[in-house]
């Protein structure tokens, strides 16, 4: 009996452990030690970036208009996200890492600017989730074309250009920055 509860226990608790977010804060950067996840060492590159957005909301109708208020989050999972430890000092693949949670951060704040321009009707829960969807395709689309260009970090060239090419976007939509 002792050894089905101990059982029990263990897939319970491997069943329901939580993520480890680590939400973006502007100035704030990754470290390899924020990297918890077990390496792939089947899988071909050195260091995977698991990061997403998630949002809330809740909408009321005052004097026939429909009000919304909204909560995007742009986080870093801790023990989804590995790298492989020969590369746990490569400077310029941390750096490769840390744009691709830009990345994040500049789709959540695309999403926020959407959601803020957005005329919301009756049907507020569809129409947010439509935008999370296109933002979300836009953001994995993106996160694709830096791995290609950049050849993985490995095109120090394309990395700086996309290093200055996000840091302007973030900029450009900084009234919009995860609080």
């Amino acid at each position: 009996m002792r050894l089905l509860t101990l059982i029990l226990t263990l897939f319970l608790s491997v069943t329901y452990a939580q993520d480890v977010e680590i939400p973006w804060i502007a100035g704030e950067k990754l470290s390899w030690s924020d990297f918890k996840g077990s390496p792939d060492f089947d899988h071909p590159y050195a260091a995977i970036t698991y990061s997403g957005m998630s949002y809330g909301f809740s909408a009321e109708i005052v004097n026939g208009k429909i009000w919304v208020k909204y909560d995007v989050k742009s986080f870093f999972v801790a023990n989804k996200s590995w790298v492989k430890r020969w590369y746990s000092n490569d400077k310029g693949l941390l750096k490769h890492e840390q744009l691709h949670f830009d990345i994040t951060e500049l789709y959540a704040r695309k999403f926020r600017q959407r959601l803020s321009e957005k005329n919301f009707t009756e049907n507020v829960k569809s129409e947010i989730k439509e935008i999370y969807k296109e933002i979300t395709e836009e953001k994995v689309k993106l996160q694709k074309l830096y791995d290609v260009e950049t050849d993985h970090s490995k095109h120090k060239n394309a990395q700086n250009k996309w290093q200055q090419k996000i840091e302007s976007d973030l900029q450009k939509l900084n009234d919009f920055a995860s609080k």
